[in-house]
């Protein structure tokens, strides 16, 4: 089978970046007589009903405090948009430095998906193998990766990994990357000189860092992989990766649930393992079949830096601006290509594949993903336990105001959040650049606000 790469589906698919619009007027449809599970675009916001505007209302007051610089919003139902907006800009600030002239937000803006990649990408990777009879759920990681069956973990299973109940916990990489100059401390919970940059709540960084030289060089070497514009590294930094992986492994905590990224960088290992391929193919071939021209991992290598939305001014670790490069770092040392992060999309592209999960699994004519997989992934299997989550999707429990046997979704450390219910034909994109410029502005992800947008449009759709 010929390796299907971003060109070639592109070109297959008789499309050009940029001029999808321009190509058809329905997302990802042929031709009119084939948009039956297609829905038509417009140019303008279609609003079939005025309580919509109350969407404006909410967006504009969050923006206009602060909560994000600007967003888009894309809403359909029963397979037609019936709402889509641009708001505010997508980009502010360089570096410390507010732009004399901000770039406005456009409906073809790209976003970093940030944790939304753990759907579109891995998720959907191991749908696609479950649908064609190539992994077992029930069967351990150590089946696929021998070397994971380490620490007590050889009992861990791919079914764990997918509802986070895997007994792994958070790690955090860059300590092992990054070293106070002066051989003193990363942090300080107090502003001063020598600590100027605030990374979290009530926590600075360093101001003079030095990096490891044995996995990250600021010249280009034949054998690493960039990171930035200036800094490589070493792909030996992987084995520390799967080693602290290992050490975060705790037994006790095995059958709990606990959401954290490894989970889905192991996910994306076996994904990798059983096809031979890399995630980003893997995520190629989904989305080129979707005609989704401005979808895919490591952006700057075919869509330009002008038309991605910066996320944050990385005072961490990398130093600048982060354009087009994913703001995760465990992506970002993983060849950007993360099995939790990573991908870049836009709102339009979001929503074909919100539309091939409302539609079981088809789109365009055409049975991409097996319907009984797409059931089975967007159930909740553990609720028994009191853990409302399918198997990679977020569920909500019936109290969240998210809840419904049939609605499911994710959200993305970015400021990102599909959400979809089944029963209604419904869903919502909302993708916004609420870490720009700094990951410190959690204010939207400590509001209502993507809750009380979805509460509008279950008013209007009851």
């Amino acid at each position: 089978m010929k390796k299907i790469t971003r060109r070639n589906f592109l070109i297959a698919s008789g499309k050009t970046v940029g001029t999808l619009a321009a190509a058809s007027a329905f997302m990802g449809c042929a031709s009119p007589e084939q948009a039956e599970n297609c829905f038509p675009r417009s140019a303008m916001p279609v609003r079939t009903d005025d309580r919509l505007t109350a969407i404006d209302n909410i967006v504009e007051n969050y923006m206009g405090q602060g909560y994000f610089p600007g967003a888009t919003i894309v809403v359909a139902r029963g397979g037609k948009i019936v709402y889509e907006k641009a708001y505010g800009y997508a980009m502010l600030n360089d570096m410390g430095v507010r732009l004399d002239d901000p770039r406005p937000m456009q409906m073809d803006t790209m976003f970093d998906m940030a944790s939304c990649t753990k759907i579109m990408a891995t998720t959907q990777s191991i749908m696609k193998l479950y649908s064609e009879g190539k992994i077992d759920l029930n069967a351990t990681v150590a089946s696929y990766i021998p070397e994971f069956a380490k620490n007590g973990k050889e009992n861990v299973t791919v079914h764990q990994l997918l509802t986070h109940t895997s007994g792994l916990r958070p790690m955090v990489i860059y300590p092992e990357l990054i070293h106070p100059a002066n051989g003193t401390r990363l942090f300080s919970n107090r502003r001063s000189e020598q600590y100027p940059y605030l990374v979290d709540r009530n926590l600075y960084m360093i101001r003079d860092i030095v990096f490891d030289s044995t996995y990250l060089s600021t010249v280009p070497q034949a054998t690493y992989r960039k990171v930035t514009d200036s800094l490589w590294i070493n792909p030996a930094f992987d084995t520390v990766i799967q080693r602290k992986i290992i050490q975060s492994y705790r037994p006790e905590r095995r059958g709990r649930y606990l959401y954290n990224d490894s989970n889905m960088y192991l996910l994306r290992l076996i994904a990798e393992h059983l096809t031979h391929k890399k995630l980003d193919t893997l995520a190629a071939e989904l989305f080129g079949t979707l005609h989704c021209d401005h979808t895919g991992f490591r952006p700057l290598e075919w869509h330009p830096r002008n038309q991605i939305a910066p996320t944050e001014e990385d005072y961490l670790m990398r130093r600048h601006l982060l354009q087009g490069y994913v703001h995760d770092e465990l992506a970002a040392v993983s060849d950007g290509i993360g099995g939790n992060a990573g991908l870049y999309s836009t709102g339009h592209d979001m929503a074909r594949f919100c539309q091939l999960l409302l539609n079981h699994g088809s789109y365009n004519n055409q049975q991409i993903i097996d319907s009984t997989t797409i059931d089975l992934f967007t159930s909740s299997l553990l609720v028994n336990k009191g853990i409302y989550r399918g198997l990679g999707f977020d569920k909500r429990g019936p109290s969240s105001g998210f809840g419904g046997t049939n609605s499911f979704g994710h959200t993305g450390f970015t400021g990102t959040i599909f959400w979809i219910d089944r029963d209604k034909q419904l869903f919502m994109v909302f993708l916004s650049n609420s870490i720009h410029p700094t990951r410190t502005n959690k204010q939207l992800s400590d509001s209502q606000l993507r809750l009380k947008l979805w509460k509008v449009l279950q008013a209007i759709h009851p």
